[in-house]
């Protein structure tokens, strides 16, 4: 085989190396520098976040640039020491540079001269704004404090202007046990409602204020739903789901309701455990369409060991919420526990991460304001005696709730965590209730001890602004 060799005497090296050493490149060439200021932020001292532009630029010559820099009532911006920062186009500069610290209370002015020469002016204006959702804690009322005796808190809503406060007593309708009536702003005791039969379980308002008392199939005596047009109103049996009558043992552990149940259309929901069935009975004027419930089996889970389902409207073809928890003891893997989903009547099923929540979901509420969908949630971990907290969600748009934690836009998703709240929930008892007054709302939730120094109710103040 041929080979091509090819030799090269000094001088010809030397004369090929001063040929190529001299050619100039210019890597710049047809390339024009005059976009100028790219972008620009701003960073609030102490604070990790740098706020962006509401526009991202390039920027025009003369454009105004606005920077939303979250502010609150309690803790207003201090638009006097911000830093600025800028982002420029290569060989382009600030004239004069950008200080330290800078005052916003009047908007800044600056130069900037792009890489081809050219000077281009822009005003930057920071606007304090209050962010979406703001939380602050209200109260929290130990059972001592209360005078609830039942620590293991089995129900509460808010009717009116009152929150209710389950203090039942199983079979036992002495004087001192029934639900317990509190002021929902300050947690004042105002009275006790005497429970209208044994074993009662839940206390649930309404969509109009009103409320029902609901006893649970125990000992055979079926499910029981009693009506209140107020607190100070006598109870009416509006439901007798017998246990001749095919009433699934313990139904009513936990019960929802939604429309109005002294007129119009209302729906009662309950679940039980051991089952994956959700029954539920439609009301029209505070009366049963049908004293035999219509049965929902939920496919997409193993007979859990306890639930809620909430029903998101009046309409016939409505979809529901779900929460439910298979409670597997040991499970070292804590590859069961809750689950929080949204479905429809052909069951397409939307399901939250869990890495959204701890393992038991205790209760939800969700509510609606001017078209934004959130979720409040009272959850806690594995075992027993672990931490609880109340989680906010804005679940407007269902696929958000598969975002986990670092995902773009988990912020708008996942709104707010409590503290933590301790104490011993063998029974996994928890509800959570929502009140809603225009853009303000609070969220109340129980912890359900068996002790009166951990058992209680929290309220929380959340305020939106769209």
């Amino acid at each position: 085989m041929k080979k091509n060799i090819f030799l090269y005497s000094l001088p010809m090296l030397f004369t090929l190396f001063l040929a190529s050493s001299c050619e100039k490149v210019n890597l710049h060439e047809g390339i024009t520098f005059e976009k100028g200021l790219l972008n620009f932020q701003i960073e609030v001292p102490g604070q990790p976040a740098q706020y962006n532009a509401t526009v991202a630029g390039p920027y025009n010559d003369g454009d105004t640039i606005y920077i939303k820099v979250p502010t609150t009532d309690e803790d207003p911006l201090d638009v006097t020491k911000l830093k600025p920062l800028a982002s420029l186009e290569n060989n382009s500069e600030i004239k004069p540079g950008l200080p330290g610290l800078a005052d916003f209370t009047n908007p800044m002015e600056i130069s900037v001269v792009d890489g081809s020469g050219n000077t281009k002016r822009y005003i930057v204006k920071v606007v304090p704004t209050l962010p979406r959702t703001v939380f602050k804690s209200l109260w929290f009322k130990t059972a001592s404090t209360l005078g609830v005796l039942r620590t293991n808190i089995s129900g509460l809503t808010v009717a009116g202007d009152n929150l209710l406060v389950a203090d039942y007593n199983g079979g036992n309708m002495g004087a001192d046990a029934g639900v317990r009536v509190f002021d929902k702003v300050t947690g004042d005791y105002k009275k006790i409602i005497a429970p209208p039969t044994t074993f009662c379980m839940q206390v649930v308002a309404d969509d109009a204020g009103h409320f029902v008392m609901n006893r649970y199939n125990v000992y055979g005596a079926g499910f029981m739903v009693y009506y209140y047009e107020d607190v100070d109103s006598a109870p009416q049996l509006i439901l007798n789901y017998t246990n001749a009558a095919g009433c699934p043992a313990d139904l009513g552990k936990k019960m929802s309701v939604i429309g109005n149940l002294k007129q119009g259309k209302a729906y009662v929901y309950a679940t039980t455990a051991n089952n994956n069935n959700c029954y539920y009975w439609e009301f029209n004027d505070g009366v049963p369409v049908d004293v035999l419930p219509t049965v929902i089996k939920y496919t997409n889970a193993t007979p859990w060991n306890f639930a809620t389902i909430k029903r998101k409207s009046l309409d016939a073809n409505s979809d529901h919420y779900i929460t439910y928890c298979n409670y597997v003891s040991p499970d070292a893997n804590l590859e069961k526990g809750s689950r929080f989903a949204s479905f429809t009547p052909d069951m397409d099923v939307t399901e939250m991460n869990t890495q959204n929540h701890y393992y038991k979901i205790l209760d939800f509420e969700v509510f609606n304001i001017g078209g934004t969908v959130f979720m409040a949630a009272l959850t806690q971990g594995y075992f027993a005696w672990d931490a609880t907290h109340i989680k906010v969600y804005d679940i407007t748009d269902p696929a958000k709730m598969k975002l986990v934690p670092g995902s773009a836009g988990y912020d708008d998703f996942m709104l707010f965590t409590s503290p933590m709240y301790g104490g011993t929930n063998y029974n996994r008892y928890g509800d959570v209730a929502v009140d809603v007054k225009g853009n303000d709302i609070t969220v109340y939730a129980t912890m359900a001890t068996n002790d009166a120094t951990t058992a209680g109710v929290m309220a929380y103040k959340m305020k939106f602004n769209p």
